[in-house]
């Protein structure tokens, strides 16, 4: 009987915190981004990758001071911070014009053996961290380089909390709190010594 009730009381816990969740209660967005990452999020994502690629094909295809006019314009209509850092980490404003970086997170991409995206949310932002790669074309204007990161280009976008919290979460916690209320029914009519009993009495 121990055991039955240790599980009713872990089950009973977290049908609560589930069932809390399916509100808009603290933590908020935190609480579950290392668990499970939203598809709004993916999308959020998705847009940062396109940025990037667009980004990339002006500056290879065109000249590389009209894709900081791209992001210069795409900032302002649409309220997103995008900075450029080199292989370094140091800032680069415009092409020529570089400044020593501080930002930690874009360091530790940039001194990682093999950089991986990365992407946090504080507080009203999503920040994506986005490493951009070497490739052959690169070395056209780059220094030729046997280093795979050319440089990283991070994001902060602001999301609409109110889609987050009124689709998909109340969705997937309200899921989740009738699967955890089928195992709670399921434990509570689970009758271990019952069990037993029949399983001697057949001998």
């Amino acid at each position: 009987m121990i055991v039955k009730r240790v599980l009713i009381i872990v089950l009973a816990v977290l049908w609560g915190i589930s069932f809390i969740q399916i509100f808009s209660v603290p933590p908020y967005i935190g609480d579950i981004f290392g668990i499970y990452k939203s598809g709004y999020f993916k999308e959020l994502e998705r847009n940062m990758y396109i940025i990037t690629d667009s980004f990339l094909h002006i500056k290879t295809m065109t000249k590389p001071e009209y894709a900081w006019i791209y992001l210069n314009d795409l900032q302002k209509r649409s309220g997103i911070s995008i900075t450029v850092y080199d292989e370094q980490g140091n800032l680069i404003k415009a092409p020529g014009m570089t400044e020593m970086g501080n930002n930690s997170a874009v360091m530790n991409v940039c001194s990682d053996i093999k950089p991986q995206p990365q992407f946090t949310v504080k507080g009203r932002l999503y920040h994506g961290i986005i490493p951009i790669y070497r490739k052959s074309e690169c070395n056209f204007c780059h220094q030729p380089s046997h280093k795979p990161l050319l440089g990283v280009i991070t994001y902060a976008i602001p999301f609409d909390g109110y889609i987050y919290y009124t689709s998909e979460r109340i969705i997937l916690f309200t899921i989740i709190t009738f699967a955890i209320s089928i195992l709670l029914f399921v434990v509570i009519r689970w009758n271990p010594y019952k069990e037993i009993k029949e399983l001697f009495d057949k001998k």
